[in-house]
């Protein structure tokens, strides 16, 4: 009976009920209640038949596949989204591969639930036809593998391998244990039906051990699928990515802050620049690509936009004891008929080194032409 009505995730859903300005006695309050509550037990007894583990759950399987299909559309959705957002078409990679393996993973674990399920039934109903009481009795008190948090595919393998063996040892020792059982307790007759049961589990116990492998190995499927989208739903990137320097994209040595000043710039109007350099002026931050340079705030927001191919040159000036300002000497006047732009810094060596990274990108868009 525990074998064929037992059920894998199954779930109940009872509809509410509200009564206003209801006048009726207790009985039949309780009998209103009843009869709402019995009808929405019937509507849920296609989903509890669908959830027994006797036909593995079909419910179930379709349930995964069904969230399978959904994350198999939605992903590379989303991820063109971002691709549209963030100016990078492999968030659209990103979204196909992680769609394709979620569609995947459900299929595979939800076939891998469904028969492992059935084997199991298959197993429990098998024991019984053996006529070994205590056999039966010894199968159920084992810890199963579904019983164990983290199995996976080694653990089925190892764990079937010794169940077939068990099986057909079982079965084996069985022909001469029965009958000799069977005298003990009732002589030439006890004999004569322990020699049948000996046989009958002689056929018998090798296949459930058969089935108890196969139900252990397809476990350890599901176990290993459940553990890989796990590891991966919990995955986070631990560093920016590297960023690639200059209009030819040069490939150098990883940097932290290069990489960080990179990812940054994605969010702001280089994102569709090569990255090119980057400076921490300590309340504000300069990132420059091939084309131009912008100066971020420490809200982020943009204090200062501006094309190499629009500057002329660049000098540095001290304007007072304890502050150094970056003169950048544009082409042409600006709309507000500036022709130039000034940055100031605190410190002489941020000053310098700013001031050679803006010279390095005036020199590369002159040779680039951008």
């Amino acid at each position: 009976v525990d074998a064929l009505l037992r059920m894998d995730g199954a779930s109940l859903k009872f509809s509410g009920i509200s009564l206003r300005n209801h006048i009726s006695s207790g009985p039949q309050l309780r009998t209103l209640l009843a009869a709402h509550y019995l009808s929405s037990l019937k509507s849920n007894v296609p989903a509890l038949i669908g959830s027994l583990a006797a036909f593995g759950n079909p419910l179930g399987l379709i349930r995964g596949l069904g969230d399978g299909v959904s994350d198999f559309v939605s992903e590379p959705v989303k991820g063109l989204k971002k691709s549209f957002r963030e100016l990078d078409p492999s968030f659209v990679v990103d979204g196909v591969a992680r769609g394709t393996g979620s569609l995947a993973r459900h299929a595979v674990g939800g076939i891998a639930d469904s028969a492992s399920l059935l084997t199991e039934t298959f197993s429990k109903n098998m024991a019984v036809l053996t006529l070994d009481r205590s056999y039966a009795q010894r199968r159920d008190r084992g810890v199963t593998l579904r019983d164990v948090d983290g199995s996976t595919l080694v653990d089925g393998l190892e764990s079937g391998v010794v169940k077939l063996v068990r099986g057909v040892v079982e079965g084996v020792t069985g022909v001469v244990r029965a009958p000799m059982k069977g005298a003990e307790k009732h002589g030439v007759e006890g004999f004569a039906k322990g020699v049948g049961k000996g046989l009958l589990g002689l056929v018998v116990k090798p296949v459930i051990g058969l089935s108890d492998a196969a139900t252990d190995v397809m476990i350890g499927v599901k176990g290993t699928v459940e553990i890989g989208a796990q590891q991966r739903a919990t995955f986070n990137q631990l560093r920016p990515r590297r960023p690639m320097y200059g209009h030819d994209r040069a490939l150098r040595p990883y940097d932290i802050a290069d990489a960080t000043a990179a990812t940054v710039m994605l969010r702001t109007r280089l994102a569709s620049d090569s990255y090119l350099n980057h400076l921490d002026l300590g309340d504000r931050v300069a990132l420059l690509s091939v084309k131009r340079l912008v100066l971020l705030g420490s809200d982020g927001r943009e204090q200062l936009l501006l094309k190499f191919k629009h500057m002329s040159h660049v000098e540095l000036r001290q304007t007072s004891s304890n502050e150094w300002g970056i003169l950048i000497f544009l082409v042409a006047p600006r709309r507000n008929g500036s022709e130039i732009e000034v940055i100031t810094c605190d410190e002489k060596e941020l000053a310098l080194e700013l001031c050679g990274q803006i010279r390095q990108g005036i020199s590369q868009a002159e040779v680039a032409h951008y």
